[in-house]
């Protein structure tokens, strides 16, 4: 008992002594506790430099071992769900319909992407297994960008719930629903190649560098597929205006093999100038491009061409790019990028002659021969000579052959337009009863009912108080109740009260049907055929998907009892690369833009920032954004790659 007490005071004395320490006792003790924290809380005593290292060692190698296993995971979840959805397909494979789509492009690989595949049995038929970045063609023609860059495995992006087959549609049965497929059709991305030169020698003197050989890989018997629908989306060819010497001696710019061969000439030129015994007018001739057509794509090939004489060839061949080397772009109208603003085309003709870009507008191609183009000014009957080793022919589309063959198979009396086929709103193929076949991107045309054809039904439906005449409120009913029906009528729904004044020219109030014609005529005039673009391609296959997505019934001419909306396109602007890091963006057309940002037309370096952001973010997969950002990094600090192969 006397012990415990004892002990007790002690306590008691050892806290009072506790509570009188002094500040500068603290003081001493503090890094005693410090030390016990840090050994507490797992810290090292010392927080040595090596402490440091190895601490920061082993939390990286902890981040490593778990971002592999977890990468290692997804990729192994992946697979197991890739097999998994063929095995699915293979089973349910006949127990859906069948939707088919002709087609990799553009149009067909957002439909092919966001169609629901629980809903449907989906297939795609194409003579090319990839899809081709088709804008940034020009740039792979003189190396800024690589090949493999433009194009993304078509299996890779439609996943394996589509099935893909490698072969080339030829025929179209409407009625049986059945498609006629063969390997040895129209060869689309092979042009140029003639497998009887490989074994007898060609006619001509020169010729370029590349060549074809003929094996036994490509073997693929003909077969039939039935369709329950079916997409056409096979584009368009070029269209060489029945000019004469173009199929032999110009190159078009529309695969991936044109930019490859183009590539190549562009070489065969340079080095076939740097033999000694050439002439000087040879050496003019050989260092001549051409290049026809002033839209979009002639344009920007013209500037990146002018990029690779600039920034690469000059350094390896000074002489020659100093004295020999010409570019020439000719336009058969009175400006370039007639599509865009004018401000964009002035400047765009007033910068390509700071690049030394001949530009002959007015003009055109009466003929193309192995040495020469032969030109011809508007308002003169006089011939002219342009010798060249290089052209290219980058003006026009048409029709490919399946397109024709359709439209012959429905009757040309309905489908009557040439550039493609003729749909309605909901991108039906005019002509086909059951609404079973669409058509999307460049093979086909939105066929806009025009008003006047339907005036007076129109009048007579619109004119409920039977007065022979329509007040503003009927008016105004009749713009919103058809807009659906007749999309030209967009251009009054803003302005209905100024439309309806400016038509009533008596100042009555009200509208008489010779009156309603005249302001009806002039929305008709506004109808526009849509541009055979990217943009409007995608934006088409999107609208498809959507749209089989939404059915409720297989019939596939009762939208407009299913409130199906029809198919309306946005213009987002147009871009344009003109050389010299410099681009132009044009937003006509693109109405809420401009209503919300008031965005006029740019030009210059940050149009240009603009352009690659763009085509950046329009990649389809993170592999081929990758791939252009460093396309684009190397070229500018290594420099194009001008060997030839």
């Amino acid at each position: 008992m006397l012990s415990r007490s004892t002990q007790f005071l002690q306590q008691l004395t050892t806290i009072n002594s506790r509570r009188n320490l002094s500040f500068k006792q603290f003081n001493q003790i503090k890094p005693i506790i410090n030390r016990n924290l840090a050994w507490f809380s797992g810290q090292s005593r010392k927080d040595t430099f090596g402490g440091k290292l190895k601490r920061r060692l082993k939390n990286f190698f902890v981040i490593t071992v778990v971002g592999l296993g977890t990468y290692y995971g997804y990729r192994s979840y992946r697979r197991y769900r890739w097999f998994n959805d063929m095995s699915d397909f293979d089973k349910t494979s006949g127990t859906k319909p069948r939707v088919v789509v002709l087609g990799t492009g553009w149009a067909a690989v957002p439909l092919l992407k966001h169609i629901d595949t629980q809903k449907y049995e989906v297939v795609c038929v194409s003579p090319r297994n990839y899809f081709l970045m088709t804008p940034l063609l020009p740039s792979v023609s003189v190396g800024t960008v690589e090949t493999r860059t433009v194009i993304e495995s078509i299996r890779s992006l439609i996943g394996p719930r589509v099935k893909f087959i490698e072969s080339h549609c030829i025929n179209v049965d409407p009625k049986a629903k059945i498609i006629t497929c063969i390997s040895d059709g129209e060869q689309t991305v092979a042009r140029g190649d003639n497998v009887k030169a490989v074994i007898a020698p060609s006619g001509r003197t020169d010729g370029a560098s590349s060549r074809i050989i003929k094996d036994s890989a490509r073997v693929r018997p003909e077969f039939q597929m039935k369709y329950d629908i079916l997409v056409v989306a096979i584009g368009s060819e070029n269209n060489t205006f029945n000019t004469p010497g173009v199929e032999e001696h110009a190159h078009f710019l529309k695969e991936l093999l044109d930019a490859r061969r183009i590539r190549s000439a562009i070489s065969d030129a340079f080095e076939s100038a740097m033999t000694p015994t050439q002439t000087v007018e040879e050496r003019k001739r050989l260092l001549h491009f051409v290049i026809v057509g002033g839209g979009p794509t002639g344009v920007e090939f013209a500037a990146e061409l002018a990029d690779l004489v600039r920034e690469d060839l000059q350094t390896y061949f000074p002489r020659l790019v100093a004295n020999d080397v010409k570019i020439t772009l000719i336009e058969a109208l009175d400006h370039i990028l007639s599509m865009m603003d004018k401000q964009i085309s002035d400047y765009t003709e007033r910068h390509f002659h700071r690049e030394n870009i001949d530009v002959l507008m007015n003009t055109f191609v009466k003929e193309v021969k192995q040495r020469e183009v032969i030109i011809q000014l508007k308002d003169s009957n006089e011939l002219k000579s342009l010798p060249c080793s290089v052209v290219v022919w980058a003006t026009g589309i048409k029709a490919r052959s399946l397109t024709n063959k359709l439209r012959e198979i429905i009757g040309l009396n309905i489908q009557s337009n040439r550039m493609g086929l003729l749909t309605d709103q909901y991108l039906r193929v005019k002509g086909i009863d059951d609404g079973s076949i669409f058509a999307l991107g460049d093979c086909a045309t939105i066929q806009t009912p025009k008003l006047v054809d339907r005036i007076q039904s129109l009048f007579e439906e619109a004119d409920t108080e039977h007065r022979s005449a329509l007040d503003l409120q009927q008016f105004r009913t009749l713009v919103e109740k058809k807009i659906t029906e007749f999309p030209q009528l967009e251009i009054f729904s803003k302005s209905v009260e100024k439309a309806f004044t400016e038509a009533d020219k008596e100042k009555s109030g009200y509208l008489t049907l010779a009156a309603l014609r005249s302001t009806l005529e002039k929305a008709d005039h506004k109808i526009r055929a849509l541009p055979a673009t990217a943009q409007v391609a995608s934006q088409e296959g999107r609208y498809v998907a959507d749209l089989l997505n939404q059915l409720t019934d297989t019939q596939l001419n009762h939208f407009e009892q299913q409130n199906l909306k029809p198919f309306r396109y946005k213009h987002m602007g147009s871009l344009a690369y003109v050389g010299g890091d410099e681009a132009v963006v044009d937003f006509t057309g693109s109405k809420p833009l401009l209503d919300i940002f008031k965005l006029k037309p740019m030009s210059g370096r940050s149009a240009a920032y603009l352009w690659k952001s763009f085509y950046l973010t329009e990649m389809f997969t993170g592999r081929t954004k990758t791939l252009l950002a460093f396309d684009w990094v190397r070229t500018h600090v290594f420099g194009r790659d001008i060997s030839r192969y």
